[in-house]
């Protein structure tokens, strides 16, 4: 995944206010059609799977916008609508989405939406958090609040807390199969990396590809406390998909 995706790891608050700009690598150039997809697509065992992306390319820091306004470039907008192409045509189309608040999150996800399946975006299936902005910038913890918050959307009478400006109209979705969480570095590529036990790098519209046998008796709790017990399958980009 090192060799097809490589980003630079910023730590602090420090890596938000960078500018989001996509890094041209020659692995990531190629393309892998729909029919050779097979390894990558979603198959019909029993399994959870997870999506993590990061959101795409946005404006730099201007010193009047907030980190959390910036928008997406035009670049950027044509990345999310390539990536959702991607992981669309892999059959990776998710049950719930976990989405960062940030405007550059929500646009990513509007554009896969609306430009390639509403199913990035189903209405009540969609959940806007603060708190996957601010964890993404701390050291260690965004795997487990993560973690948390799914296992809170998907337990029936459980659900999901919301901060001031979150939106929290989210159903609990007890049969998800499939999880996006959107978000930002370096949270989104620490909490990819540990569970799955292996390096994960995420350059802007990118998304790692997680599955996990779902065993008799299986919940999405058990299956979130298992660190490194998830399989990292492919890697999504706006160029193609990566298989592992």
């Amino acid at each position: 995944v090192a060799s097809a995706t490589r980003a630079t790891t910023r730590r602090g608050a420090t890596a938000r206010r960078a500018t989001d700009r996509p890094r041209r690598v020659a692995e990531r150039s190629t393309r892998v059609a729909p029919r050779a997809l097979e390894s990558a697509r979603a198959s019909d065992a029993p399994t959870y799977r997870l999506i993590m992306l990061r959101h795409s390319a946005s404006s730099g820091a201007d010193g009047e916008t907030k980190d959390a306004d910036r928008p997406l470039t035009r670049e950027g907008r044509a990345l999310a609508k390539s990536v959702a192409t991607r992981v669309d045509d892999a059959g990776w189309t998710p049950d719930l989405t976990l989405c960062s608040n940030s405007r550059r999150s929500k646009e990513t996800l509007e554009i896969m939406r609306d430009e390639v399946n509403e199913a990035f975006g189903t209405k009540g299936r969609v959940m806007y958090l603060g708190s996957l902005y601010h964890y993404a910038s701390l050291d260690g913890v965004m795997r487990q609040h993560l973690s948390e918050c799914v296992v809170k959307q998907t337990t029936a009478g459980d659900g999901a807390d919301g901060e001031e400006g979150d939106v929290v109209e989210c159903e609990i979705v007890t049969d998800a199969r499939t999880i996006m969480a959107v978000g930002h570095n370096k949270g989104m590529e620490e909490a990819a990396s540990e569970y799955c036990g292996r390096d994960v790098r995420l350059q802007v519209a990118t998304a790692a590809l997680l599955e996990r046998a779902r065993g008799e008796g299986d919940t999405w709790a058990s299956a979130m406390a298992d660190a490194g017990s998830w399989t990292l399958v492919a890697v999504a980009t706006p160029e193609g998909i990566i298989q592992i």
